[in-house]
């Protein structure tokens, strides 16, 4: 029986961890700004970020990138349009994978950035 539960717990934690192995890093968006959540990020191109989702402004969505074998993949989510994700790409496709890992670690960073939750880091963001 103790085994079973072990697997039922531990599975899913490996499962998920294996699936967030190949992010480079995931940013939150929630009425035009961002929060880094998870991963590395360059000042310039969260400013790119930035600049791309404040006017108009975009409610919620997700900024995600991932290592590819050529490099990088972002892929963006929510309420985040076609045009302004294609921008994102954009400014994205200007930094090589080896100045994304080299790029700041998140400054005193809260429990939900720790454990990589949005809906947690925003709420502890000491910024607000």
């Amino acid at each position: 029986m103790l085994v079973l539960a072990l697997l039922a717990i531990g599975v899913p934690i490996v499962v998920w961890f294996l699936w967030r192995a190949n992010e480079l890093f995931y940013v939150s968006v929630r009425d035009g700004k961002l929060l880094l959540v998870r991963g590395r990020v360059p000042v310039s191109l969260m400013q790119a970020f930035a600049d791309a989702v404040i006017e108009p402004t975009i409610a919620r969505g997700s900024i995600r990138a991932y290592r590819t074998e050529r490099g990088g993949q972002l892929s963006c989510g929510g309420d985040i349009p076609e045009g302004r994700e294609q921008r994102m790409r954009n400014a994205f496709m200007l930094y090589p994978s080896a100045q994304l890992r080299s790029a700041p670690r998140i400054g005193r960073p809260t429990l939900g950035q720790v454990m990589g939750i949005a809906w947690l880091a925003w709420m502890l963001d000491r910024r607000s």
